[in-house]
């Protein structure tokens, strides 16, 4: 019965993209009203997430039917839902009814799959990657492994320019409409870390804890004449876990303990978002929590990280390119980091990843602050290349 199940799944499958190829090939054409009719079929009757998708962008650009806000959040939901859940699911059931034992009862087998699949409904957040990086100057961290360190590591083992840096990124999303108008509420958390795996021990050196949460108010068009599609309010804390010296004494007024390594802040941000074509751009602000002064692991850090930061976007095809830049007013510099990636030949899902951080000042000197919290006050040059399953 369970094999007979899959046969018919894996046809029903073949027709249910038949319906979706037709609806493509007539939306690559722009003829949206004879796109429409198949689209909602496929998302009526097959529960196809690229077509709740397409429902949702002719819903709110008015392409075969009117404007319609709230059907295209709708549609939108439906689509993120329908793709953490139908992912691969001809293959999933495949897999699975193949490998199990059947149990007595049909509930029993069905709390098995679950099990078994493990489905849960998180998404990328910022590009989740891993890259061989390099650095113009020796990076800080743990003080024993430093260059010119007061206490050096017995076995000559220091720092290297050369180490792999990763990223992890995830957020969950909960769209609600109160208020009288459309929110959607996440819950995300980032980890950067810098392993220096090319020396012995490969010790981590560092790495920067974000959660955050934040609230998204789309536009629905109501400022299209600038290209503004939404803001989102927000609250991040950003950690290294290090662990904090008792000293009083500074390395300078204003700044870090002298040997801590630890280093930390919590912000409120405000953040706009803007498409133009092909075109996009994120503008942040951020309002720094005060600590005390006592108690503070890095005082001057907004001297180096800035107010805010501008995102730069572009999408050509299947390439992404993205440029953020963070200007410093108090310091008189600008820190850049430019993103590129493309998909891998065999996968739409796996991109080449190349990543670089400068910067410069009005001195003529080149370099960037803040790739790293325990790094923020260092200038830097810093580019990594390799692979990401998200952008």
């Amino acid at each position: 019965m369970r094999y007979l199940f899959v046969i018919f799944l894996f046809i029903f499958s073949l027709q249910a993209d038949d319906e979706l190829d037709k609806a493509e090939a007539y939306f690559q054409n722009q003829e949206y009203e004879k796109a429409y009719p198949y689209y909602l079929k496929s998302a009526n009757e097959n529960q196809k997430s690229e077509a709740a998708y397409k429902l949702g962008w002719m819903c709110e650009h008015g392409k075969a039917t009117e404007l319609q806000s709230e059907t295209a959040v709708y549609w939108y939901k439906k689509a993120a839902e329908w793709e953490l859940s139908n992912t691969n699911q001809k293959k999933v059931y495949e897999t699975v009814y193949q490998n199990l034992d059947p149990l007595s009862d049909e509930a029993s087998a069905d709390t098995l799959v679950q099990l078994a699949t493990g489905k849960f409904g998180l998404r990328a957040y910022y590009p989740n990657y891993a890259v061989v990086s390099y650095t113009d100057q020796i990076p800080k961290g743990e003080a024993k492994y430093e260059e010119n360190s007061p206490k050096p590591d017995p076995n000559g083992t220091a720092y290297i320019h050369t180490e792999v840096k990763y990223q992890i990124s995830l957020r969950a999303d909960y769209v609600t409409q109160w208020f009288g108008f459309v929110q959607m509420w996440t819950g995300a958390y980032t980890q950067k870390s810098y392993w220096q795996i090319f020396i012995d021990s490969a010790p981590f050196r560092e790495t920067n804890y974000k959660p955050e949460l934040f609230v998204t108010i789309p536009f629905f068009h109501k400022a299209d004449v600038i290209g503004m599609k939404g803001i989102a309010l927000g609250y991040k804390h950003n950690s290294n876990g290090q662990p904090v010296n008792d000293d009083g004494n500074r390395t300078r007024p204003d700044g870090p303990k002298k040997g801590s390594r630890s280093r930390s802040w919590n912000r409120l941000y405000a953040k706009a978002y803007f498409q133009w074509d092909h075109f996009y751009s994120e503008i942040t602000a951020w309002y720094r929590i005060p600590e005390d002064f006592e108690t503070d692991d890095n005082p001057d850090l907004l001297d180096y990280i800035g107010p805010g930061e501008l995102e730069l976007g572009y999408i050509h095809k299947k390439l992404l390119t993205r440029l953020t830049l963070r200007p410093s007013f108090t310091k008189g510099h600008v820190s850049g980091e430019l993103e590129m990636s493309y998909p891998v030949p065999l996968s739409d899902n796996v991109f080449f990843y190349l990543q670089a951080f400068s910067g410069f000042d009005f001195h003529g000197n080149y370099g960037g602050y803040g790739q790293s919290l325990i790094d923020y006050d260092q200038q830097v040059n810093q580019v990594g290349f390799g692979l990401s399953i998200s952008r």
